[in-house]
């Protein structure tokens, strides 16, 4: 999916900085929602041999746009744009 989003974002012509820009604005309002309970859905659950209840949304990560800059392309290198804060994190 990573090589898809960034053949597409070239195809489009979407920068870099368009999708680090719509991803901050995304996990800023992931964190609002949060904060302000309207992510309800999530229950919480116990992971086995881990200590903590897992009770929100770990994939929020709010971050400033100069800390999006510093990532490296997480697919296509060294020229993608897509990269682990502007993409959904992989998971199994």
């Amino acid at each position: 999916m990573g090589h898809s989003a960034d053949r597409l974002a070239a195809a489009f012509a979407v920068s870099r900085a368009e999708q680090d820009e719509y991803a901050l604005r995304s996990h800023c309002l992931a964190q609002q929602a949060q904060e302000k309970g309207y992510l309800s859905d999530i229950i919480p659950i116990q992971v086995p041999g881990v200590a903590k209840t897992i009770v929100k949304d770990n994939g929020i990560r709010v971050a400033s746009p100069e800390q999006l800059a510093k990532l490296k392309p997480a697919f296509v290198k060294p020229h993608g744009t897509v990269t682990a804060a502007n993409s959904s994190f992989l998971v199994s």
